[in-house]
């Protein structure tokens, strides 16, 4: 009986990508910009040897239970000034997922179309934050996360799980944040 091993296989493949890039502005500092990313080609799961494979590469659901998206990534573009102060605008994408029950996959299909659940469209969240080194001891930052206020994308509660948001935590729950902060060091 191999319910009781763990014997199910996947297999993950795409591509990440990490770039940065800085440049002299002479008396008026940097810029600064850095790109990480991750593109994903399969995500290939096996339950037990023999079962039917199925790919969740741009899906989301109850069987691929997480979001898959095929592209997503973080970019931060910087200024640092020469009056010691960093301020950065970062950009957060998660790209479109489609629901995996709605796919003519046998594995994952449950043979109903479900259009309210159908897709979640892609996601951009723009954060911006400053840094200031008021000296060497003291350091100020703030900053506002979610600068447009995007909310998530909602979905029924039975494809997220009992008890969760109508939403996965992969989106930002909370809408805007304000934030500040000092640093001190003796």
């Amino acid at each position: 009986d191999g319910r009781s091993v763990n014997i199910a296989s996947q297999t993950v493949s795409g591509v990440d990508i990490q770039a940065a890039y800085r440049y002299e502005l002479q008396s008026y500092g940097a810029i600064t910009a850095a790109l990480s990313g991750g593109w994903l080609d399969e995500s290939k799961t096996t339950p037990l040897p023999g079962d039917h494979e199925y790919d969740c590469s741009g899906l989301f659901g109850t069987t691929c239970e997480t979001v898959n998206p095929e592209w997503r990534h973080v970019m931060r573009v910087g200024w640092e000034t020469p009056w010691n102060v960093l301020v950065s605008l970062q950009w957060r994408h998660i790209g479109e997922v489609e629901l995996d029950t709605n796919t003519s996959d046998e594995t994952l299909s449950n043979g109903r179309h479900d259009s309210f659940n159908a897709k979640m469209d892609a996601q951009d969240y723009f954060d911006l934050s400053a840094i200031w080194e008021a000296t060497d001891n003291i350091s100020v930052r703030a900053g506002i996360n979610n600068l447009f206020d995007e909310e998530p994308p909602l979905i029924s509660n039975t494809i997220t799980g009992t008890g969760s948001p109508n939403s996965y935590p992969t989106y930002d729950q909370l809408g805007t944040e304000m934030f500040v902060g000092i640093t001190a060091s003796f």
